[in-house]
């Protein structure tokens, strides 16, 4: 029997890992719950996107339902609060919380006495908040199925960085490192400028100013939770990165620029080798090494964590690293949350 998953808002994440459950058979989408009260409106934006182009299965909308494909039916509510959809009614084993709402967080611990295995959450939240964060590749064998309810899937630059991170040191060891991402704007951005307000805690203003700036014809520079985030997953090197990041002017792709030093001196002909290698014998597509002359937009839709451009791996006395990593951060990261469903689902029933 397929998984059956219901994913609690229809943002972008939430659409993307939609998309991708379509192409599969051992998950299937039985329920989604979305604030919008408009459900042809969701049928719309599941049908056209303007970065995964038009879905080639129909989407309609009938009778509090969506069917997609003639055959794909999933029950749609628009309840504000994660715990009030009767998940279980719809036959859910998983919820997907991507609605990226902070009081959400909270209530899904509600879902286990109602009868739901796991909750998966779409973000980095802090760590006494979540049971687990989960970052596949890295540190997934940690996973409880006995212990391990609501789990964090982490964010896309952390789904990208840490497995990157994670070779390095097991390699040639990391001392300390700097990392910089560049990052396409977010919804709740503006077009013009004005306050820019949260969507985790509807109603509130960033005190980061700059965030409110118009999104299309700056590079916005920002903090990022990037190195926190890989620190949950990857323990012993906290303290050992700073990050930075900036919002730039494109709709999808991010980019990660790593300045590393190294404990052992090596060449970057062993870096490389150590990322081909991993590639290889990798479980999950986290890993692909690209060696052509490609930009962002030549990496929309790549199902990858991180493509390590080996055109920009250098090195400085044998052991200051530069690299460069490209990442969908919707698809790429989508792709992974949707395989983190699958395994804490096959390691639940090896658990029993």
């Amino acid at each position: 029997m397929p998984i059956r998953i219901g994913i609690n808002g229809l943002g972008r994440i939430g659409r993307a890992v939609l998309r991708i459950i379509l192409s599969r058979n051992d998950i299937e989408v039985a329920a989604v719950n979305d604030i919008n009260p408009d459900i042809y409106n969701l049928a719309y934006l599941i049908k056209y996107d303007s970065t995964y182009r038009r879905l080639s299965h129909s989407v309609e909308a009938q009778d509090g339902f969506l069917v997609i494909g003639h055959e794909k039916r999933m029950r749609v509510f628009h309840q504000e609060n994660i715990d009030e959809v009767p998940w279980r009614e719809q036959g859910v084993n998983i919820v997907l919380d991507a609605s990226g709402v902070q009081k959400n967080l909270s209530l899904a611990r509600n879902l286990k006495p109602q009868g739901i295995r796991n909750c998966i959450v779409t973000n980095s939240p802090p760590e006494e908040a979540v049971d687990r964060a989960l970052i596949l590749g890295v540190n997934h064998e940690e996973f409880d199925p006995g212990k391990d309810f609501l789990i964090s899937s982490s964010i896309c630059d952390a789904n990208a960085f840490a497995p990157v991170a994670h070779v390095l040191d097991k390699n040639f060891g990391i001392e300390h490192g700097f990392l910089t991402t560049l990052h396409p704007w977010l919804n709740y951005q503006n077009v013009l400028d004005g306050p820019s307000i949260s969507y985790a805690t509807p109603g509130q203003i960033h005190d980061h100013y700059a965030l409110g700036r118009a999104s299309t014809v700056s590079l916005i520079p920002k903090t990022t939770s990037a190195i926190t985030a890989s620190c949950k997953v990857l323990k012993h090197l906290k303290d050992k990165f700073l990050s930075f990041s900036y919002r730039v002017p494109s709709m999808i792709v991010s980019s990660a620029d790593i300045s590393v030093k190294l404990r052992e001196r090596t060449m970057v002909d062993h870096i490389k080798g150590a990322f081909e290698e991993a590639e290889k014998r990798q479980d999950w597509k986290i890993f692909h090494n690209n060696k052509e002359a490609l930009v962002s937009i030549d990496f929309t839709g790549c199902e990858y964590s991180a493509v390590i451009d080996h055109r920009w791996i250098m090195m400085n006395d044998q052991n200051y690293l530069k690299m460069v990593l490209w990442y969908d951060n919707e698809w790429g990261y989508s792709s992974r949350v949707v395989d983190l469903v699958e395994y804490i689902c096959q390691r639940g029933r090896l658990h029993g």
